[in-house]
């Protein structure tokens, strides 16, 4: 969950036995899950390329996961991580409500973040062990009226505009995987229409408010719909009046505006409002390596100001997001992977260890006293999920 959210709502951050498979998915899914383990011990570090589709739902991650090589210790650590995947989706499965949401309070953002955790493992569309849960996360969405005269607008009375962009996100990570031609469509046509909402609720600023046509941006917000904006452009979305590239841009000029002398990054352009963090500076870093802004001066001083900060946290990085610490990681993880090198090798293991050691309920799950289980183990999992590269977003 972010800063922001939190202050202005309470969170974003939620049946009967699936049909037996003819084929044991579940066994078989545990057992591409051990091969990944044995894959990472003799598999140099190679610049991971371009991610394919998976073509079945039990297929190896080892395609994509792309590690240094490991001793056995290191080997058995990459076990645990994996065991820890498959046992917070078993938690999530159980967890799903009617219709397929993942929480009643905030059904929108939760729903998309528990999606994109199924996603994140290799889970395919009501296939295999999980995909039923997936699917039916996949419909909750497709089947959530649009809020009143704002025709595309997924939320609900909390997540708001964070709720919106998250679903638009997730949606776009299943583009192109539906079973069926006539649902292909449909989703198509839901994602185009909520990134038109997006689009057009952009702030002469460049930024996002809670709500359409609200003012008063802020950064939180604002990195949710950018990296809506380029998943649905990278997944051949397009839109005009505005046209998709001119929104994009106007918010990487609002993110680049916020960044502040020291390399974190402010809270708010229309509040006249610094109160930078560690959480909303790998936000936005994370999010101008989505739109391609590697080489930006303000990414390379949020960067420098995340390991000036990890200096305190060495041996337990993750409190380095010492407010929201799931919302902050997970884009703290994606920020030191696309970066590679020293920083990623020296945050992730202590990462794992950390967030391995945070695990809730017979070490199944992960909670968060404000937001709940259901948010904290979504985001927990695609933390951990970061270097499988099974959704798009996450591929160097």
């Amino acid at each position: 969950m972010n800063p922001t959210q939190a202050e202005q709502i309470e969170v974003v951050g939620e049946e009967p036995p699936e049909p037996e498979d003819p084929f044991p998915a579940g066994y078989v899914h545990l057992i591409a899950l051990v091969a990944l383990a044995v894959t990472l011990l003799c598999m140099p570090t190679p610049r991971p390329v371009q991610a394919q589709e998976s073509t079945s739902a039990e297929e190896s991650t080892s395609v994509r996961a792309g590690a240094s090589r490991r001793a056995a210790p290191a080997a058995q650590s990459e076990a645990a991580v994996l065991r820890a995947i498959e046992d917070g989706l078993d938690f999530l499965a159980g967890e799903q409500k009617d219709g397929g949401k993942f929480s009643n309070t905030y059904p929108v953002a939760i729903t998309s973040l528990a999606g994109m955790a199924f996603v994140g493992a290799g889970v395919q569309y009501d296939r295999g062990k999980h995909g039923v849960a997936l699917g039916r996360a996949v419909r909750y969405l497709l089947d959530v009226q649009p809020e009143g005269e704002r025709q595309g607008y997924l939320t609900d009375p909390n997540s708001r505009m964070h709720g919106h962009a998250y679903a638009m996100l997730f949606l776009t990570q299943v583009l192109g995987t539906m079973p069926s031609p006539t649902l292909e469509k449909r989703l198509r046509e839901r994602v185009r229409a909520g990134i038109k909402v997006i689009a057009r609720s952009q702030t002469t600023r460049g930024g996002w408010g809670y709500t359409p046509g609200d003012e008063f941006d802020e950064a939180s917000i604002t990195v949710c719909c950018l990296q809506a904006l380029r998943a649905a452009k990278d997944a051949g979305i397009e839109i005009q009046n505005p046209n998709l590239k001119s929104v994009v841009d106007g918010a990487v000029r609002y993110l680049k505006d916020s960044c502040l002398e020291d390399g974190s990054f402010r809270y708010s352009l229309a509040r006249n409002v610094d109160r930078p963090s560690y959480e909303l500076t790998a936000a936005a870093v994370s999010t101008l390596d989505a739109a391609g802004q590697y080489a930006a001066k303000e990414h390379a001083r949020g960067i420098a100001y995340m390991r000036r900060v990890l200096e305190s946290y060495r041996d337990q990085p993750l409190s380095a997001s010492s407010r929201y610490l799931y919302y902050g990681n997970l884009y703290a993880a994606q920020v030191f992977h696309q970066e590679g090198g020293e920083v990623w090798d020296a945050w992730l293991p202590a990462a794992r260890r950390q967030l391995l050691a945070e695990r809730k309920s017979g070490h199944s799950s992960w909670d968060d006293q404000k937001f709940g289980p259901e948010y904290a183990t979504a985001v927990a999992l695609l933390i951990l999920e970061v270097p499988l590269a099974y959704l798009p977003i996450f591929e160097r």
